[in-house]
């Protein structure tokens, strides 16, 4: 991670043997300066091998890639400045693996962007630092030592690392601002020990070679793993961080939708159930509403009858009346108590109501079922008695108006739907001379319309009612026309 020198060949060069260096080295008693850079390049592979691995699997974290790619360069680069114990090479072992330094410097900085979701990384500070690049290339090619080159390398490492410490020192969060800060300052030491090496290196009495082993380049090149090693501390307490307040803010963001959901559902569910009293209301308006109307002028017309014959028919009127008023009663009690209707029990009182009805009236009636029964409870209780009203509705029709002397009534379970058919032979019903303020048709179709089903009527010779209703999916159990009829 430091910067480039001369190699020992050009220390040779000047006048200074291979022999000096190691008794300088043995009068230090310092650790051979390539193998302490060979240590700087493993620890920076590792680096960036755990930040592929830990990039890998929090892929939601930016920024790690770069980091990745700042510790691999910075790993191969110092095997090309060791190399310089064996051979120089202007390109290869000064030129290359400083720009290699340079461009690991400044990947920091770019993920530390990345990572704070800072937005681009700004390019300024490399065009900032490219005359000093200029300066530090001339210097290489002049082939200077260690004296005047740190000064124009140390300041471009210094930028990119302070920047991108000082976007981590605006970290304001509680979760972060440790791990942030830890880092930032890791950074910034790093930055201390680049200007101290150039500093020092610049006053030496006998200008240093870049293997020379100077206090200079050992403690900068100790600091490299001290950097390296806190840097991968600080990245990997970010992190984990950062993953725990992703997670802590994606759990409060759904126990907020969970809560906002649990709020819609329980104001549908007051909504449905303001709606279901209105159709009850209205139901037992249409239903018993009618009933008791018709009973109480039958009681009126009784108390007027002088005839026994007249007493005797409205009698039983009453007491038909009476008697569907309780089936239909009993029919409710039982769906709302339980919460659920047997599709058998409607279709009875519905063929009870109509066989009494079209008997009264001398019409016989031809009643059918086929088709596989729904044999569990449903639970549309407001449905089911809703088009067993509309099938009164349209008996009551037939009984009344038609004038017909057979009728027939055609309950049909498909795979998906109920069909019925009601047809007669009666005059059948013109509009044009319908009751003004009849309301029953208009009900019917109303109440279809509102199951999700549909009615066609036809007019002419006879009247028929069609009517299909959709049904769920559930188990069923045949019911043959022999048992039902």
């Amino acid at each position: 991670m430091g910067p480039e020198d001369p190699a020992t060949f050009a220390l040779a060069r000047r006048g200074f043997s291979v022999a000096r260096i190691s008794a300088a080295a043995h009068k230090t008693g310092v650790f051979h300066v390539p193998t302490l850079i060979f240590v700087v390049g493993l620890i920076n592979l590792l680096q960036a091998f755990a930040f592929c691995i830990v990039g890998f699997y929090n892929r939601r974290v930016n920024g790690i890639g770069y980091w990745a790619a700042a510790a691999l360069f910075n790993g191969l680069a110092m095997p090309l400045i060791a190399m310089r114990h064996s051979f120089d090479s202007v390109f290869l072992t000064k030129l290359l693996p400083t720009s290699m330094n340079f461009a690991s410097a400044y990947l920091f900085y770019v993920g530390v962007m990345h990572f704070q979701k800072r937005g681009a990384a700004r390019i300024w500070p490399l065009m900032a630092a490219l005359p000093l690049y200029c300066g530090h290339v001339w210097l290489v090619v002049q082939d200077e030592g260690l004296r005047y080159r740190p000064l124009v390398t140390s300041p471009i490492f210094i930028l990119f690392l302070a920047m991108g410490a000082q976007v981590l020192l605006k970290e304001r969060r509680p979760e972060l601002r440790f791990g942030a800060r830890f880092t930032a300052y890791a950074a910034l030491f790093i930055c201390a020990i680049f200007a101290y090496r150039a500093v020092d290196l610049y006053f030496l009495t006998t200008p240093a070679q870049l293997l020379d082993p100077v206090r200079p380049q050992l403690v900068s090149f100790t600091g490299g793993i001290l950097w390296a090693l806190l840097w991968t501390f600080g990245a990997m307490m970010l992190i984990n961080q950062r993953q725990t307040f992703e997670n802590e803010q994606l759990h409060a963001e759904k126990l907020e939708t969970v809560e906002k959901l649990a709020a819609a559902e329980t104001e549908l569910v007051k909504m449905r159930t303001q709606q279901h009293r209105q159709q009850l209301a209205s139901d037992l308006h249409d239903g018993m509403g009618g009933i008791t109307a018709n009973v109480a002028m039958l009681a009126f017309q009784g108390s007027i009858a002088e005839q026994p014959q007249q007493q005797k028919e409205i009698f039983q009127n009453i007491e038909f009346l009476a008697t569907e008023w309780n089936r239909e009663l009993r029919l409710w009690m039982n769906g709302l108590e339980r919460g659920s209707l047997l599709w058998a029990d409607a279709l009875v009182e519905s063929h009870t109501y109509a066989q009494r009805l079209t008997t009264a009236h001398g019409i016989e009636l031809d009643w059918r079922q086929s088709g596989p029964l729904p044999s569990e409870p449903d639970h549309r209780v407001q449905e089911i008695i809703s088009l067993m009203r509309v099938l009164k509705e349209a008996i009551h029709n037939l009984a009344r108006h038609s004038g017909a002397r057979t009728a027939g009534v055609h309950v049909t379970f498909g795979p998906q739907q109920l069909r019925i058919v009601i047809q007669d032979d009666g005059r059948g019903i013109d509009p044009a001379i319908s009751r003004p303020g009849s309301r029953g048709l208009r009900n019917m179709q109303q109440r279809i319309d509102e199951l999700g089903g549909t009615l066609k009527r036809g007019d002419g010779h006879g009247t028929t009612y069609c009517l299909r209703i959709p049904l769920p999916l559930q188990r069923q159990t045949h019911l043959s026309n022999a048992d039902n009829t």
